[in-house]
């Protein structure tokens, strides 16, 4: 795997936004940034699995700050039920631009069980956001698996447990977003890239994401494709991910057919999930991250967006 740290101008579009017209410097970063044999499971299966993006203490850095926002929510609730609120709500505000939802039910002992709390856009929560999303290697991986400039879509974090009405839908499937799904240098790239960061260790009966593994690939449309998979319930296709705390699957969020998959274990399992687009996709939409006043001037691009220019890893490498 080459370590070549790139770096490159741009022009920032926009200027209202409190961008000029000079030639601003691209953050560096190593390209190509995944192991040959990491690039080749993306390009057949449509997912990777990457051990070491991050460190130990950026880890628990991250826990800490989704268990605490989790405290601050759970604490204003107080001892009674929460049912997501209805359409066309569906979140409660929380702050820094944060949104949150939950399911959580008395048992017939008459506790609290806490089926699923999901804390979405959370970028102005707290620092290690900005500072885990904006590392060099995951700037490279970005760039290689979208086929070019991108920006952070959406991050936020989860907690989940066992359910008594898990949401488990199939979604995705290549028909409907191949548009700019492109092939160059013998390797495909995405044009959306989710990202999802495991801080629990995921077993066998831990929920692991769901995969109709190379379905990022068919030319199907999603009901023929979602039938197939339904009718064939043990297809060697079908692939259930595990994963160690600090592991981070990488996926071709439109194109690959993926769902949730119900946890059989006592365990809470933990996750950070990000979305990654091309640079100019939905342009300056930043809902879904959350506050962003305290992004760097240079690196607000990656958030904002700019025009789109293609980088392709070279073939073979």
């Amino acid at each position: 795997m080459a370590e070549n740290l790139q770096k490159t101008e741009y022009t920032a579009p926009n200027p209202g936004f409190g961008f000029s017209d000079v030639p601003q410097t691209e953050p560096e970063y190593p390209f190509p940034a995944l192991t040959l044999e990491e690039r080749m499971r993306f390009e057949l299966f449509g997912y990777t699995i990457v051990e070491d993006l991050f460190t130990e203490q950026e880890l628990q850095s991250i826990e800490a700050a989704a268990k605490e926002a989790k405290a601050e929510i759970l604490d204003a609730v107080g001892d009674k039920e929460i049912t997501p609120p209805p359409p066309p709500k569906k979140y409660e505000d929380f702050r820094e631009g944060a949104i949150w939802r939950a399911n959580r039910r008395r048992t017939a002992s008459g506790g609290l069980h806490l089926e699923r709390l999901e804390i979405e856009n959370v970028l102005g929560l707290d620092p290690i956001y900005l500072s885990v999303l904006t590392k060099p290697r995951v700037l490279g991986v970005a760039t290689e698996l979208l086929g070019g400039t991108f920006r952070f879509f959406s991050v936020g974090v989860r907690f989940n447990r066992r359910s008594e009405t898990p949401v488990l839908g199939w979604h995705g499937g290549v028909t409907r977003h191949k548009d700019r799904a492109v092939h160059k240098n013998g390797w495909f790239h995405t044009q959306i890239l989710g990202l999802i960061l495991y801080l629990t260790d995921v077993g066998p009966g831990d929920g692991g994401t769901g995969i109709f593994a190379g379905s990022h690939r068919l030319d199907l449309s999603y009901d023929d494709l979602k039938q197939y998979i339904t009718d064939h319930p043990d297809s060697e296709f079908s692939h259930q991910t595990t994963a160690k705390r600090g592991a981070a699957l990488l996926f071709a969020d439109g194109p690959l057919m993926h769902r949730t998959i119900n946890i059989e274990t006592d365990k809470e399992r933990l996750i950070m999930i990000s979305r990654l687009v091309h640079s100019d996709y939905e342009f300056g939409q930043m809902e879904s991250l959350g506050r962003t006043d305290h992004v760097p001037h240079d690196l607000m691009p990656l958030f904002y967006g700019r025009a789109f220019t293609p980088k392709y890893r070279p073939r073979g490498e």
